[in-house]
């Protein structure tokens, strides 16, 4: 069941985490805002710490996720978004992280963006994959684990090729289980993205 945090829900701030090129923020929000039933704003990112990982070229994710955790407040949730690769100690990467029961996330376009596969770049792509991982990560902050269901978008994905093939629809299991303004649509377009985490080194 959701938490009462989670029901109570106001609406949802994207704040940057490090540059993001102009325009990104607000184009994320306006897809975001058509999956939800609340509404997406964009805020400050200021004095989030940049932290990396010792001897990675990654930012701490469990820094940055406390760090908005303690500027959320109990009608707005945080998405923080990051311009570089995020992780945390025991994974290689993930593409967000999320606590369950929270209300904060933080995800990555790094590895939503295909040129990170050495693909041609491509923005819409990018901003639909991060848009389902920000959905994924809102679930566990209405407190759903991962699912077993492999075409849910709670099922875990440890690569973009699982991600994509996971789609962008919760099973109805879990969609029942989510407060209302995050079920959003009962079908959704056919689309290749959304993902989880990563497999541990």
């Amino acid at each position: 069941m959701a938490t009462a945090g989670s029901r109570l829900a106001e609406a949802i701030d994207l704040v940057p985490v490090g540059e993001l090129a102009k325009g990104t923020l607000e184009a994320l929000a306006a897809r975001l805002s058509l999956k939800l039933e609340l509404a997406c704003h964009v805020g400050s990112g200021r004095g989030l710490p940049l932290a990396p990982i010792p001897g990675r070229e990654q930012l701490d994710a469990n820094a940055l996720l406390e760090a908005l955790e303690a500027r959320a407040t109990d009608s707005r949730l945080l998405v923080g978004v990051a311009a570089e690769d995020i992780s945390v100690p025991v994974f290689t990467f993930v593409f967000g992280l999320a606590r369950h029961g929270g209300r904060a996330c933080v995800v990555s376009l790094v590895r939503a963006d295909p040129s990170f596969y050495g693909l041609p770049a491509n923005p819409v792509l990018r901003d639909e994959r991060v848009v389902a991982e920000i959905r994924h990560e809102l679930g566990h902050l209405a407190s759903l684990e991962h699912c077993s269901d492999r075409g849910c978008l709670m099922s875990f994905a440890g690569s973009i090729e699982r991600a994509d093939a996971r789609g962008t629809q919760f099973c109805g299991s879990c969609r029942d289980r989510l407060p209302v303004w995050l079920r959003g649509e009962t079908e959704m377009p056919p689309f290749t993205g959304g993902f989880g985490g990563a497999k541990p080194p």
